[in-house]
């Protein structure tokens, strides 16, 4: 049975709130990111593993977490979650060096994947489907007004206290997330006999996944011939397909296989990959081309980030509405080709001056991306059955963190064709305009890809399916 609306309300509340207080103090990790490299005496490509190791580490634990959560229930799941990502935010804090910080961060990654995995399934399962795009609008809404006030606090935190008070203000905010998580997430009964968590392949989706992304982030750097290289390419090619083989055997898979059978749900997942693949691509470049590039203050880097992501917050929630009314075909392609607009519209005026300029594209980007995304997290979860929830959202939080670690990954090696390895920037040279821009021109390709891929695997109107629960 589908809870009431009056019963939802607090679980929709607690999960928004705990996306907001998380996007508004980790989205200005980017606005420190010069500062952090500037501390530890590192160069661009090696800071961005202050990144890295949080995305990868969620990345290759959200599909195990996404079942446990439909094992052992998505609450349960969630709270545990919580509790790690806020104790491992104080060892960010005060770690001593940079190979400290990136252990933390990857601490913070578990906790991260397994809140991720179960907010989509915990809202999915408790509103009825005339109500999903609503309920998973709100809380994207509920992100990216985090994502937008978190900038401009942080670049003056950065400023005033130092890039440390970011997760010293983590840890914070987490507290009464945790506290309030124990009275209002749903009482989950265990039932007399459970399936069995999938361990070999969750070890082997973690081990093929890994493998693929350290050969994409750390072989560009190494080489295309390096044998490390070429390692780790050849594992992540023999353990993945075994690890299909395995989910098509297994009768209590990792990942049901067969979701991908609806197109919908395919698309949607790669819709989201490549979304995130074209942001982070973006998101990655600006802060060092505009504070070390333009010479831009903490302060204006983080007004301009948060454009972005004053766009996404004005447009998600009414996005979501408008998809449970006409659908969300059209909404997906006007989002994305918006988007696309945005990423060529700033590559064609870039190197720019002052904030005006990027922060008007960067508005377009985010408003374009507002109108993608509750449509899409919707037709993804719909797409799924009740007893799938946690699958299907680990599924839409591996493909949006695969496309934030290639955007990085893709960022990181366009930087390290100027700059030198291991250095810190001290100079800005004329190459890396050419390489900002070039980033700025893959991202609206990705973008139209987008476009594309959603026209064509989405119908006009998304079918309902059944009540969640039912």
């Amino acid at each position: 049975m589908v809870p009431e609306s009056r019963t939802d309300r607090p679980l929709l509340l607690l999960v928004s709130i705990g996306s907001f207080l998380s996007a508004m103090t980790s989205s200005v990790i980017n606005v420190a990111l010069p500062d952090m490299a500037r501390e530890f005496n590192v160069d661009p490509s090696t800071a961005s593993w202050f990144v890295l190791s949080q995305m990868l580490t969620v990345t290759v634990l959200l599909l195990p977490a996404g079942r446990l959560g439909d094992i052992g229930g998505h609450g349960r799941v969630y709270l545990w979650g919580s509790v790690l990502f806020g104790l491992s935010a104080l060892g960010c804090a005060y770690a001593p060096g940079a190979a400290s910080l990136i252990g933390a961060r990857v601490a913070q990654g578990v906790g991260s994947a397994m809140v991720m995995a179960t907010s989509p399934a915990l809202l999915t399962r408790s509103v009825p489907a005339s109500r999903r795009g609503f309920a998973l609008g709100f809380m994207s809404t509920a992100l990216y007004v985090g994502l937008t006030i978190g900038p401009p606090v942080g670049g003056a935190m950065v400023k005033l206290l130092g890039w440390r008070s970011i997760f010293q203000a983590m840890a914070a905010a987490t507290l009464p997330m945790i506290v309030a998580a124990v009275f209002v997430l749903p009482r989950e009964h265990r039932a007399m006999s459970r399936p069995r968590f999938d361990w070999l392949g969750a070890m082997l989706i973690g081990a093929g996944t890994l493998s693929l992304l350290l050969a994409c982030t750390l072989g560009p750097g190494w080489g295309v011939g390096h044998p490390a290289t070429i390692a780790l390419a050849a594992t992540s090619v023999v353990l993945l397909p075994v690890f299909v083989r395995v989910q098509l055997t297994s009768r209590e898979p990792t990942v049901d296989l067969r979701l991908f059978r609806s197109v919908v749900f395919s698309s949607a997942a790669l819709g989201a990959m490549l979304n995130y693949a074209s942001l982070f691509i973006v998101i990655y470049l600006l802060p060092f081309a505009l504070r070390d590039g333009q010479g831009m203050t903490p302060e204006g880097l983080g007004r301009v980030l948060s454009a972005e992501a004053a766009g996404m917050a004005l447009l998600a929630w009414g996005s979501g509405w408008l998809s449970d009314r006409i659908g969300g075909r059209g909404l997906l392609v006007l989002g994305m080709l918006a988007t696309a607009v945005g990423m060529a519209g700033l590559a064609a005026s870039w190197p720019t001056t002052g904030q005006a300029q990027p922060s008007a594209w960067m508005f377009v980007i985010g408003a374009g991306t507002g109108v993608f995304i509750s449509p899409n997290l919707s037709a993804l979860m719909g797409a799924a059955p009740a007893n799938r929830q946690g699958i299907a959202g680990g599924v839409l939080a591996l493909a949006r963190n695969l496309g934030m670690s290639f955007g990085v990954a893709v960022a990181s090696a366009l930087f390290g064709t100027v700059f030198a390895q291991g250095k810190p920037v001290t100079h800005w040279p004329v190459e890396a305009d050419h390489v900002v821009r070039t980033g700025l021109l893959i991202g609206a390709v990705c973008s139209v890809a987008v476009a594309v891929v959603c026209f064509a695997g989405q119908s006009p109107r998304f079918d309902r399916p059944a009540e969640p629960g039912s």
